[in-house]
């Protein structure tokens, strides 16, 4: 799927794991960058399926080290972090208010870890927790197929304008 972009321009690599948790991601490019192209971009969104699961403040601090060292790995990559989505469910607790707090913590301290790393944040504000949106499965986690539309026209904008200001 390229998201609309001229594959002769923009070529978009797809790695997703459903039920991913954050200490996937660095083994996985690892794994990755023996076998892809270098990438000029990394999307990560990724994180909801932590939260809950230990200290938030322990989770933040893992998240801080490893974009640090994925900013390494790939020193010539813009690294972006797609924001964690609320949910009306959570899996770790019932307490769906404190989670989000959590949610939005998390969001907010990834946002400052990589704008100092020269990184950027990809914003979800269509993707709202309200029934009468339709973006989500009855599970209250998943989005439906009306909420993956809106979160691929955000990615594709977001390339859209990264691409626009790199040419």
């Amino acid at each position: 799927m390229q998201l609309g972009m001229d594959p002769n321009c923009v070529r978009l690599w797809w790695k997703g794991t459903q039920g991913m948790v954050w200490d996937q991601l660095l083994p996985m490019l690892l794994q990755m960058k023996g076998t892809w192209p270098n990438p000029d971009v990394i999307i990560m969104h990724i994180g909801g399926n932590d939260l809950g699961k230990s200290k938030t403040e322990i989770f933040i601090s893992t998240i801080k080290k490893d974009l640090l060292s994925m900013k390494s790995i790939f020193p010539g990559c813009v690294l972006v972090w797609s924001d964690i989505l609320p949910r009306s469910t959570w899996r770790n607790t019932e307490n769906t208010a404190a989670m989000e707090n959590i949610r939005r913590l998390t969001n907010e301290r990834a946002k400052k870890v990589l704008e100092s790393m020269g990184g950027v944040v990809l914003r979800h504000n269509q993707i709202q927790v309200d029934p009468k949106s339709s973006m989500y499965r009855p599970d209250g986690v998943h989005l439906s197929d009306t909420g993956i539309d809106m979160f691929n026209i955000d990615m594709q904008d977001f390339l859209e304008k990264w691409e626009s200001e790199a040419k």
